[in-house]
């Protein structure tokens, strides 16, 4: 979808949009499922570019990061973004056109060089800052065993841990018991 802000000049402009975006559009492995992202909001023109304040809704469901149980999530808040003219961009001085020097207050702006934005990678960034990256089934999850791939949780394993045999060299190396 594409944002056309030149409606947005004379009045405010009511938007609401739902989205269909893949799970491996984003690029998680973790994410198992995505529901239709629902956004509402409204556009409104702010010097010197304008100002989209709104909401998103989406749920879906991501991998237990120690055993990899589907775990449920729902995300619903506000969102906004600032487009300002491309030409409003802060230019070193001295400096020929190539080059743009950004200020921290520019990282929060979204510059454009007509009035027709892209909108979806706006609500992609804003789902990958949303969905969570290292989700728990439950706080005490015992994850995989990493011989045998069994589910701790389930019951437990009789898997003994490897021998580490790195550390036998050091042990000599220890100090001896004096007779003195």
């Amino acid at each position: 979808m594409d944002l056309d802000l030149e409606k947005a000049l004379d009045e405010p402009l009511d938007l609401s949009q739902q989205f269909e975006l893949a799970g491996e559009r984003l690029g998680r492995d973790e994410l198992l499922s995505l529901s239709p992202v629902r956004f509402a909001g409204r556009l409104r023109r702010a010097e010197p570019g304008f100002v989209l304040e709104g909401r998103l809704e989406f749920e879906g469901t991501v991998s237990c990061a120690r055993c990899l149980r589907p775990v449920p999530f729902r995300r619903t808040g506000p969102v906004s973004w600032v487009f300002a003219p491309a030409h409003e961009r802060h230019q070193p001085a001295g400096e020929g056109d190539d080059e743009v020097e950004l200020q921290a207050t520019d990282l929060d702006i979204v510059f454009y060089d007509d009035f027709t934005v892209p909108f979806d990678p706006l609500v992609e960034e804003q789902l990958q800052l949303e969905i969570p990256m290292r989700a728990l089934c439950r706080e005490d999850c015992q994850g995989l065993c990493a011989i045998c791939g069994s589910d701790r949780n389930d019951a437990p394993c009789d898997c003994a841990p490897p021998k580490d045999d790195r550390w036998t060299v050091l042990k000599t190396l220890r100090p001896r018991d004096s007779d003195t």
